[in-house]
């Protein structure tokens, strides 16, 4: 069952046909979202807790998701799929060579599962993202999005952070997803730190935060951090982060994501990643 779920009394195969489906697809989390122009059709968002037993429960969990919620059988105007779970790294353009994508995995994958290789380029960086994934992940994900349709978070979120960097002085962004974060560090706007981490309790995830302020000698006492994701401001979480670093704020949602009354019940910040897609 969805730990939230909106579905609007104007969703029909009709309206869906002119309505735009996105997904992200992570280790611990899933949201979906319909939109038609500025209405939210549809919101929705699952945890989930195979990931901790293995991958091969992980991808039962998600085959149930997937498998029950009709609305993914509707025929929609667009559709596009993020994935926040797989490993990914950035390449300068310089060194990027897109018949080779496996090179820059060799140390940070083990071996065993097969993987599919994708990437994208980011204009604003001068860079290529580079992402792996499990090829049976990438089959499942397969069966409702075309291949061209499917892409990693990172490259929406970073494009998201650059807009809200400032000009002038560095900036610190952190994206919670499950039990994944994505840090980024901005300098006069420019991309001088990106990389994302796992973690299992508040202290690893204020240790990660911390090393990226630390590694360019930024006082999180002084530099704001914008978080977005899965974090509730009445959490032990919340409040162990607010013990260390001020100020923090949370990111505005784009003009054309409009939430529904009933997802009052969630911060408005824990679906940034989903409508950056």
């Amino acid at each position: 069952m969805p730990v939230f779920n909106y579905q609007s009394e104007l969703l029909n195969p009709n309206m869906a046909a002119s309505s735009a489906l996105r997904m992200v697809v992570g280790l611990h989390k899933v949201s979906l979202s319909i939109i038609n122009g500025s209405k939210t059709l549809a919101l929705k968002s699952w945890q989930l807790s195979g990931a901790d037993q293995g991958f091969q429960a992980l991808e039962s969990e998600l085959r149930t998701v997937f498998g029950s919620e009709p609305l993914l059988e509707l025929q929609f105007d667009t559709k596009a799929c993020a994935l926040s779970s797989p490993e990914s790294t950035l390449v300068p353009r310089r060194l990027f060579d897109s018949g080779n994508l496996e090179q820059y995995f060799k140390l940070l994958l083990r071996g065993g599962a097969e993987r599919t290789y994708g990437f994208e380029k980011l204009e604003a960086f001068d860079c290529y993202l580079v992402w792996a994934a499990e090829t049976s992940l990438m089959r499942l994900c397969g069966q409702y999005f075309s291949s061209e349709n499917i892409r990693h978070l990172a490259a929406p979120l970073l494009r998201a952070f650059h807009a809200l960097a400032p000009e002038e002085g560095y900036a610190v962004f952190a994206n919670l997803y499950g039990q994944k974060v994505q840090i980024a560090v901005f300098e006069r706007r420019n991309l001088v730190f990106f990389n994302a981490f796992d973690y299992a309790k508040p202290n690893d995830l204020l240790y990660y935060i911390l090393l990226a302020f630390k590694q360019f000698d930024l006082n999180p006492l002084d530099i704001p951090l914008t978080l977005s994701g899965t974090l509730i401001e009445d959490s032990e979480t919340f409040r162990l982060l607010l013990r260390y670093i001020r100020p923090m704020r949370f990111p505005p949602l784009p003009p054309g994501f409009q939430l529904p009354p009933e997802a009052k019940t969630l911060p408005a910040h824990y679906w940034f990643d989903i409508a950056m897609v």
